[in-house]
């Protein structure tokens, strides 16, 4: 059995952005949350937008608050790929193998532009990685089917052609995370399980949640506890109320 813990959407900034200090107090809350799960989870995940403007302090911050949990990343975004992977190591499409269990993390951004898109290279990983029969979770910032929600759908992942092409066939235990959302959400694609983690940062405001803006910070920063290996994936969601 392996656990994998998801964060995702921390939208960390510089010392001086405004609610900076809101930001990182949903980011202590949420990590420190992870820090004491017991048993603690075999991965830790964060799927992308660490920080809000690709600022290389954010990224500093967020190296010193995950410090020793060994977290696994992709950019989403809003990240910068150059100074993410500067402070907190690569974050490229690359594979991980857990106990018996297959973590593949897509690389998605396309620098200046809010939609994701996988690379040739991402496409031939997917593609050896469905193959193999071992439990399979896929992780991207961006994802590759329609939400409901107007802007977001304008801004998810092009051409999910591919994926779903290698994943149609799998038989095999497989479960698709992604970021981007700020909600908590489930679905399917190429009939396998689609999870959409909560947001560190305030949700966004869905077209039928009364209010101003586009931001809803009533939520609690949350996150996901993914179980693969056992039996069905299984995915719990996790909300830390101050």
């Amino acid at each position: 059995m392996t656990t994998v813990v998801q964060l995702s959407d921390l939208h960390l900034g510089r010392d001086d952005a405004p609610g900076q200090d809101a930001l990182r107090a949903r980011a202590d809350r949420a990590v420190a949350a992870v820090r004491a799960l017991d048993p603690a989870p075999d991965a830790v995940l964060v799927t992308g937008d660490l920080a809000d403007d690709g600022d290389p302090s954010a990224y500093a911050h967020a190296a010193r608050l995950l410090d020793g949990l060994d977290a696994l990343h992709v950019p989403g975004n809003h990240d910068d790929r150059a100074a993410m992977t500067a402070a907190l190591g690569p974050v490229g499409d690359r594979v991980h193998r857990i106990g018996g269990t297959t973590l593949l993390l897509l690389d998605t951004l396309v620098p200046g532009a809010a939609h994701g898109e996988l690379s040739a290279g991402a496409a031939a990983l997917l593609a050896e990685a469905a193959a193999d029969p071992a439990p399979l979770l896929v992780a991207l910032h961006h994802p590759p089917v329609a939400v409901g929600h107007p802007l977001l759908d304008g801004i998810r992942l092009r051409d999910p052609g591919r994926l779903e092409a290698a994943l149609a066939a799998r038989r095999a235990p497989t479960l698709v995370v992604c970021g981007h959302v700020h909600t908590p959400l489930t679905t399917t694609v190429a009939g396998h399980p689609l999870v959409l983690v909560p947001s560190v940062a305030p949700a966004l405001r869905w077209p039928d949640v009364p209010g101003e803006g586009g931001s809803d910070p009533g939520p609690a920063p949350g996150g996901v506890l993914h179980i693969l290996g056992d039996g069905p994936v299984r995915s719990r969601f996790l909300h830390w109320p101050g």
